[in-house]
């Protein structure tokens, strides 16, 4: 009896310690109380999931570090947006006009036709140079939004990446910008480009990582049953089909 009530106590003594160290640890990783602000920029018919993996990163990363990410939605046009196909309505928190700073801005892509139409918008295009200007700001792509960062010339001289089923389109399209193949994301500074669709979620990865360190990272990977990494083989389209912008 005496040897079971030892071992009782034991387990709930290495309980309470392995508690209170994962405790400390935890406490130590998220000491640093700088704000990290996220905006998502929205626009009508964009793709549900180029923003919503991220959102759900930066989500999660909230959580794990005590509040230490503020991420908030902006309408190009307006507050009331509406996803691909209208299946999801969506409310911003922000328009273009009462919009103020952010520490990143993700852009999220859409199809063609619709990127082709949000190019024509001087508006994005001042916005987008705008943001690039400011030193303490980030702007990321994803998916096909790579081509409002071309069209605004602020990838001119710089690499960067897209979805692979338009890439020799983009590369066509935008000489001056360095096409890299076979990567989830690519990070030039001051501007980070990612491939297509859930690639956006690697980016918002490499962004915690990068403020929060490979911890924080390995966590939210792993609740998010996710396979992180920046170097991938991009499929190969049947049949050689590719995109072509129309001339």
């Amino acid at each position: 009896m005496k040897y079971i009530l030892l071992m009782i106590l034991s387990t709930n003594l290495y309980a309470q310690q392995h508690r209170d160290s994962h405790q400390q640890k935890m406490n130590s990783i998220v000491q640093e109380k700088d704000t990290i602000s996220i905006a998502i920029l929205l626009y009508d018919n964009v793709v549900l999931q180029d923003f919503s993996g991220p959102m759900e990163v930066f989500d999660k990363a909230q959580n794990l570090t005590k509040g230490k990410y503020k991420t908030f939605t902006i309408g190009l046009k307006s507050k009331e947006i509406h996803t691909e196909n209208s299946l999801l309505k969506i409310t911003t928190d922000y328009t273009l006009r009462d919009f103020t700073k952010a520490d990143y801005i993700i852009i999220p892509g859409a199809s063609m036709p619709v990127i082709k139409e949000l190019m024509t918008d001087k508006i994005l295009t001042k916005f987008i140079q705008r943001e690039n200007t400011k030193v303490k700001t980030k702007i990321v792509s994803v998916c096909t939004a790579s081509y409002l960062l071309a069209n605004a010339g602020i990838l001119d001289g710089k690499k960067a990446t897209t979805h692979y089923f338009v890439a020799e389109d983009f590369r066509e399209q935008y000489p001056n910008v360095q096409l890299v193949q076979n990567v989830r994301y690519v990070d030039q500074g001051k501007i980070i480009t990612s491939s297509g669709v859930t690639s956006g979620i690697d980016a918002a990865l490499y962004i915690v990582g990068q403020h929060s360190g490979e911890m924080i990272q390995g966590m939210i990977n792993r609740a998010l049953q996710y396979t992180y990494g920046q170097n991938e083989i991009w499929p190969i389209a049947p049949q050689g089909m590719r995109y072509r912008s129309e001339k």
